[in-house]
């Protein structure tokens, strides 16, 4: 009866250690199919779903650049800015992006403080491709995203050792603009430098989100992310905001504004410019001041600082605005099927960049 007994428990252990070789196994299985294959993917997928479910599960685009692909990024800020509108949590998936510029930060960043400074929670999923998600690190969305905020006057992201600076502000600041242009001109040249056309450029942009972007001046808030890249020689520039947007703003100024005459002067003037694309190109030749005031100068707004990337004070000028996108490098003049509301410009400074030195 010994032996039996003995015999039985041997093969009862044997079973036991079997069992549980074969559970470490599937374990292996199911980490490797999550880094490579479908059946990983949907399993985490599910977990997900589990962890926040009555979440609205907003998809980032493969390649997250406003710059580069629009439509799908625009697509993407329409569907958080109904989950906004409608008050609902948001968790945004990043696993399949595979591209990602400073414009996204920007983006990211901004959405998440517009989410919780409304008390509605807004979370992400880390990206499977380690060097976006070595981006989103640097620019500190991840650390920031289980933070609460307030609706303040300004906000700050920056990192320590980060080549990725972020603000938030509804105010014009001047001295953030020189502050910034210092720590990325070092950053090219290996000292500082003052670049005048990124200078103004960043002031006229503010002013005009304090100025235009709502019908009430100052308040809407401004977001800009710079990025640092040793590699390229360059640094970018990523401005928005979510306000009116150029064409609508002229819209919808009053009557006995300066602006709103010189806008249909424009108008009545060039009677073929049909779409916004066609009417804010010759706003940046300069022409709404021109309606306004009889002169050929160009002194302010978006005419500017097309005069500063024409003079290669800046780079790499981009403007997208309601239903107009513009690429002043690529000569890309085109309606975008979503309509933005708000303005998003970026440019670059680089080694080629008219600059001087910091102190004269």
């Amino acid at each position: 009866m010994r032996r039996r007994y003995k015999g039985k428990s041997f093969l009862v252990r044997l079973q036991k250690i079997r069992a549980k070789k074969i559970e470490r196994n599937l374990r292996k299985r199911r980490k490797s199919n999550g880094k490579s294959g479908k059946n990983g993917w949907h399993y985490s997928l599910s977990q997900i779903r589990k962890n926040f479910p009555d979440y609205c599960h907003v998809w980032a685009p493969s390649c997250m650049s406003l710059v580069e692909n629009e439509t799908k990024v625009l697509d993407f800020l329409a569907k958080l800015k109904q989950c906004l509108d409608k008050k609902r949590k948001v968790l945004v998936h990043l696993e399949r992006v595979i591209q990602m510029t400073t414009d996204a930060i920007v983006v990211l960043l901004s959405s998440m403080v517009r989410f919780k400074s409304m008390h509605i929670d807004f979370n992400g999923t880390h990206p499977m491709d380690k060097c976006v998600r070595d981006v989103l690190i640097q620019s500190g969305f991840f650390k920031y995203l289980f933070n609460q905020y307030k609706d303040e006057e300004n906000y700050e992201f920056n990192e320590k050792n980060s080549k990725i600076y972020t603000h938030g502000s509804k105010a014009v600041a001047s001295s953030l603009a020189d502050r910034l242009i210092e720590s990325a001109s070092k950053s090219l040249w290996g000292e500082p430098r003052r670049c005048q056309g990124a200078q103004k450029t960043l002031v006229e942009l503010m002013h005009n989100t304090f100025d235009h972007a709502s019908l009430q001046k100052g308040e809407k808030h401004w977001w800009l992310s710079v990025e640092h890249n040793k590699k390229d020689k360059c640094a970018t520039f990523s401005f928005i905001d979510f306000g009116m947007g150029i064409y609508n703003s002229l819209e919808n100024k009053a009557t006995n504004d300066p602006l709103q005459k010189a806008w249909n002067t424009l108008k009545s003037l060039n009677p073929f410019a049909k779409s916004q694309v066609e009417l804010i190109k010759l706003i940046l030749e300069g022409e709404l001041h021109r309606s306004q005031s009889g002169d050929y100068y160009r002194g302010k707004g978006l005419a500017k600082i097309y005069e500063l990337c024409k003079g290669n004070k800046i780079s790499s000028l981009c403007i997208i605005s309601n239903r107009a996108y513009i690429n002043v490098e690529k000569k890309d003049y085109h309606t975008i099927k979503n309509e933005f509301q708000g303005t998003f410009i970026s440019f670059k400074i680089n080694d080629n960049t008219i600059s001087l030195p910091w102190q004269i």
